[in-house]
């Protein structure tokens, strides 16, 4: 139960976290992200798949920033497009997350 409270949670701050990358930043994030990605899976853990969902998370920021910005954008084909390319990072992110993090033991409760 700890294990996946702690999932959700770094999931969820790295989501969040997309939208550092508004502006020229993400020319850098991006293609480090990647690179650590590559690097991540040649040595086979399981972070890379972190490494890689990160950037697919902006996504959900740009599906964001054109439906506040253009009138009807939530009805076309780059919303869906963005939507999709976004959950797909959240997906990654957890499975990434739960593969690379240790399994938690119960915690016993004390007596008062």
């Amino acid at each position: 139960m700890l294990k996946t409270i702690v999932v959700v949670i770094l999931t969820a701050l790295l989501a969040v976290s997309a939208l550092c990358m508004i502006g020229p930043q993400i020319m850098i994030i991006v293609p480090l992200a990647v690179v650590a990605g590559i690097v991540l899976a040649i040595l086979r853990s399981s972070v890379s798949l972190v490494c890689f969902g990160y950037p697919l998370t902006f996504g959900l920021v740009s599906a964001c920033v054109g439906f506040w910005e253009v009138a009807g954008y939530e009805r076309t084909v780059p919303f869906a497009i963005s939507v999709a390319l976004g959950v797909g990072g959240i997906g990654l992110i957890a499975a990434g997350l739960w593969k690379a993090l240790p399994a938690l033991p119960p915690q016993p409760v004390s007596d008062c």
